[in-house]
Order: structure tokens, then C-alpha cells, then sequence
């Protein structure tokens, strides 16, 4: 993926970079235009948008179009943004997730049972139905 132009490596090819687009421009809509969010490579590891501000880094190649990591460089400045960019921080996980989280232990015995349940019940509906059934036939008249 990594191409040549004028002596300078670059870490994404120029068809790509001409179809990528700032998410945030374009989640803004027409406030930045017909063609929100084009993208300028930077010191051949950012993609900036010019609509944004917003900063997205290119690593190992792959752009990181996350609105959460191009906010994250807004402010920087394009001469102190770091080449290579960072690797990337990993994501804190919340207290609420770990409390959430469901635990894999094998089958669910309370959908069996009532799965089990549910057929008995019908089962005997069914059983009474016949039952009831059988003693409306009529009976033959004695001779």
C-alpha cells in the first residue's frame, strides 16, 4: 500500500487518501460545503482536515478515522504533531461494562426448564383434549 512519489515515501496511496473524508465534517453536514471533510497528508502520518481542525494519525499504515482521535490532536499544532504518531492508549474499560459483563459457564439450565415446562403443559392440554374426547363419542344402542 505504501507508494513513491518524488523520493518520499508515502504511507497511504493517493486513491485512497482522495476517497477518505473527515467524519466529523462530514457528521457536520453542509456547514463545510459541497465536499466536506478532504483530508491533506501531513508530515507523511496525518491526515489533517482543513474543515475540522481534526488530526488523524496513520499508523502502521492504516489511517485511525475515529472522530475520538482526531479531537484528540485539534489543538496540536501541525509542526509538533510526533512522527511516528503514538501508539495508540488503550481504552479504560468502566465500571458499569465489568458489572454487565455475562459470564459463559456453559448452558442456561432455567431455558431448558422452562422450555421442558412448557412442553408438559402442553402435553397434557393435548392428553385432556382426548380425554374429554372419548367420553362424547356416543355409544352404540344395546340390542
Amino acid at each position: 500500500m505504501t507508494t513513491m512519489t518524488n523520493d518520499t515515501q508515502s504511507p497511504i496511496s493517493p486513491d485512497l487518501l482522495e476517497i477518505l473524508r473527515d467524519p466529523q465534517a462530514i457528521q457536520e453536514g453542509a456547514k463545510h460545503g459541497t465536499d466536506p471533510g478532504r483530508l491533506e497528508l501531513v508530515r507523511g502520518a496525518w491526515l489533517v482536515s482543513a474543515d475540522t481542525g481534526y488530526k488523524y494519525p496513520i499508523r502502521d499504515g492504516i489511517p485511525v478515522m475515529l472522530i475520538e482521535e482526531g479531537a484528540r490532536w485539534k489543538d496540536t499544532p501541525v509542526d509538533a504533531l510526533p512522527v511516528p504518531p503514538p501508539a495508540a492508549e488503550p481504552v479504560p474499560v468502566s465500571r458499569m461494562a465489568e458489572v454487565t459483563t455475562i459470564e459463559d459457564n456453559g448452558p442456561d439450565f432455567r431455558i431448558l426448564i422452562a422450555a421442558v415446562a412448557i412442553v408438559l403443559f402442553l402435553l397434557v392440554l393435548l392428553g385432556r383434549g382426548r380425554w374429554q374426547g372419548g367420553n362424547n363419542t356416543p355409544t352404540p344402542p344395546a340390542a
